[in-house]
Formats: structure tokens, sequence, C-alpha cells
């Protein structure tokens, strides 16, 4: 489970879970590749080689040999090949937004912690859609540019071994996958928001469980939001206690806490902080017990701390583990650490990058974590899923906190106020327990 031979790294690097650096240059993602190195991993296609320019010109000679009027092909250039239309043929088709060898270093960092969060979960087959038959050509010449291009080499031989880190987020995510992979247009409408949302999701819980690592397998933890179009004010208390601050706050943890425990493990087999102290036993202590001095005297002797730090020798595993991630904690941390600068950028421009679509800024009130309207429509489909078409409110909401979103009683009477604008909602009764909500698609 740990490493063999434990010694002080000299450097502070984080290369699982999440794409955490310390720069703020590394922040700078483009959203199209990622959708691009998300399918090809989703629909277990390896990545292509060549642009889509070179497909465009398979599809001119397809569309020649079958056309009556071979000049119609500059028709459909302007119709498939400008404005993107391409990509609303079939999801696997955007695979063509990331072209091996080109991918940056950024983007794949980000894609793979989607990767991360999908945990090979694969989609055998693309959605049946509703194509024209020009539209069926160009498919049907991707399936066949694709088969002859393919390598036979596994897309995933050289990933990393990872346990999720969320289960329960992971499960929801292959859920509302599958159900998106059954409505390939609203799918496609939809992708690069329900990516935004997951990404946002990801990182908020990964947030909110880091420090309960000796609780075992991490839940769902109370994340709450208001609908954009709602006040906020200091009255509503979980609003304030349990959203943006408490976000922030514990934002501030993951890059040290992730660092230490990709430390202790062999890099092609770090598992979860939680999984990682649940396979410690006493036969670790003695190495733990040493690391943590070898670790504290190095930062120390390198003035990392401004005031020198003591290793007390751990009578548990767990005893070991908490001043472990205490020391590495406190290289970063204002009162104590010289790497303060190191954390700030990945809480800075993961709020900044990530998590945008999801904050605004409410006058007095601060920061608030916010949903739109076309956020709160794509959650309440994922959320009724594939195989029914209305949940119950309060089912309703069990669901979204089953994926970490959570509305306060004000904001649930403003989402029954939008969902009967919308006339998706069904009353039995005056009762809460009477209302049902209809998905859109």
């Amino acid at each position: 489970m740990i490493r063999s031979e434990l010694e002080p790294p000299t450097n502070n690097t984080l290369n699982t879970y999440l794409p955490l650096r310390t720069k703020d240059k590394h922040y700078k993602f483009c959203w199209d590749t990622v959708l691009g190195y998300f399918v090809h991993a989703l629909y277990d296609k390896s990545l292509v080689t060549t642009n889509v320019e070179h497909f465009k010109k398979l599809c001119k000679i397809r569309f020649t040999e079958i056309l009556e009027e071979p000049d119609f092909w500059y028709v459909l250039e302007k119709m498939y090949f400008e404005d993107e239309q391409l990509y609303k043929i079939s999801p696997e088709l955007l695979i063509f937004k990331a072209v091996k060898g080109e991918i940056d270093t950024n983007s794949k960092k980000l894609g793979d912690m989607y990767l991360g969060l999908l945990c090979g979960y694969k989609v055998t087959d693309a959605p049946e859609s509703q194509l024209n038959f020009l539209e069926k050509e160009i498919k049907a010449e991707f399936d066949a540019f694709y088969v002859t291009g393919k390598s036979k080499k596994d897309i995933n031989s050289n990933a990393k071994e990872e346990s999720p880190y969320l289960p329960f987020l992971t499960e929801k995510f292959q859920q509302d996958l599958l159900f998106l992979s059954q409505k390939s247009h609203y799918f496609l409408d939809n992708f690069d928001a329900f990516i935004r949302l997951y990404g946002f999701l990801y990182i908020a819980q990964m947030a909110l469980n880091i420090k309960g690592w000796a609780s075992g397998k991490p839940k769902s933890k109370p994340c709450f939001f208001i609908v954009d179009n709602e006040k906020a004010s200091d009255e509503r208390t979980q609003v304030k206690t349990f959203g943006y601050s408490q976000l922030h706050q514990y934002l501030e943890y993951l890059f040290p806490y992730l660092v230490m425990n990709e430390t202790l493990q062999d890099k092609d087999h770090v598992k979860p902080l939680w999984l990682l102290f649940e396979g410690l036993n006493e036969e670790h202590l003695a190495a733990l017990n040493k690391f943590g001095m070898d670790f504290i005297q190095d930062r120390n002797e390198r003035k990392i701390y401004r005031t020198a730090k003591m290793w007390e020798n751990a009578s548990t595993t767990k005893e070991a583990l908490t001043q472990l991630l205490d020391a590495s904690f406190s290289q970063f941390e204002k009162k104590n650490g010289v790497y303060v600068k190191y954390n700030e950028a990945p809480v800075k421009q993961t709020l900044k990058t990530i998590c945008a679509p999801f904050i605004q800024r409410r006058g007095r009130a601060g920061q608030v974590l916010t949903f739109n309207q076309d956020y709160i429509v794509l959650l309440t489909n994922l959320a009724i899923g594939g195989h029914r078409d209305k949940l119950r409110l309060h089912e309703l909401i069990k669901e979204f906190e089953a994926r970490g979103v959570f509305f306060d009683k004000q904001s649930q009477q403003g989402l029954i106020d939008f969902y009967e604008r919308m006339g998706n909602v069904e009353r039995m009764s005056d009762s809460g327990d009477a209302v049902y909500v209809r998905k859109t698609v």
C-alpha cells in the first residue's frame, strides 16, 4: 500500500485525481479539447492522429462519387464544416477536437480528472440519431475512417491505476451518462454543460470530504446553492455556512493533502487517502514514523516552516497519518509556511476556471453558489433519469443531494415556482408531498 522506500520529496507535485498545479499558467484549459479527450475514453476509441480537415477531404471524395451534381459538395461543406454543425451529428465526432500529439498538457490533466471520475465506464455504441441522408453518409465515412485508422493498442493501457475517490459521485456520473447517451441530440446540446457541472461537483465534494479520510468511504456533503434569480441574505444560515465560504476554506486542503497522499504511494498505484488509511496496519507504523521525522527535519533544515516543527512519535497509524497531513499542509499555511503562494494558485484558479459558472457575488452577502435556470433543467432531467417520467419534489431534492447539490427551504419553493412557470409540475393537492416534477426530455 505504501512505498517500500519513503523519502521526503524535494518538490510538491501532484499527478493524480485533480489537475492542481502551482502556477496560474497551468489553468489555461481548452474545453473543446477536454470534451474530445473525454469522448475517446467514453466510446472506447483511440485518439485520432489527424485533424478534421483530413476527414473533410474524405467526405468530399465520398459525396463526389454519390451525388449527381458534384458541385453540391460546397453546399454541404458550408452546412456541416462551418459553425461546427459536424459535431451535432454524433457525439463520437467530438473526438476530432482532441488530436493525438497536439493535446496541450493543461487540457489533458483536466481531461484525466474526468477519466478518473468515469472510472473505466464505457458506452459501447453511440446513440441512434434521427439523421438525414447526408448525415448518415458523413457518419458512415467517420466509421470507415475510424476503423481504418484505429490503433490496436488499448487506449488506457498506460493509464495509472486509480480507484475512484468519490464512489458515490462516480456512480451518479455513470448513471447520468447512460441516460444522456440514449438521448443523442439532448446529449450534444448539453454535453459541455454536463461536463462543467460534474467538474464542479467533483472538486467541491473532493474538498468537503478531504479531511474526513478516517471516516471511511466518502458521502455527499452539504453544499448549498441558491437559484440565480433569488436574493441572498445573511438570514439564510445554511447558504452562508455551508455555501461558498465553506468550499473556499476546504479547497485549501486539497493540494497539500493529495500531494502527501501521492508521496506515500507507488506512483502507478495511487489510491484515495481514505482507502490508503483503510489499508494501513501496525506493520506500517515504524515506516510512517521514520518518514515523518525525515520529512519534518528536511523542511526544518530548508526553513520551509517559519517556526520549526517537531515530530511526535505516533502510536497508531491514524496519529501518524494525521501528523503527516498536518506537516504537508503547514508548508502552505499563511501563518507558518513559506509556500503560501504555491497553494494560492490551485485555490484561486480552480474557483476562477472550473467553478466559475456556479459562483456569483451578491452585494453584502458576498460570494454565493448559484444555479442558473439552464443548469436546473439539466440537473432535473438527470435526477429523474431514463426509467422515470416524473418524481415527487422531495424525491427530486434527494437525487440532487446525492449529487452534492443542496437547496434550503426558500430555494426549494423557488424551484417549485420555476417548474410551474415551465409547466412541468403536477399538483395532486396543496401538500408538498403531492407535487410531482416531470422531466423535459
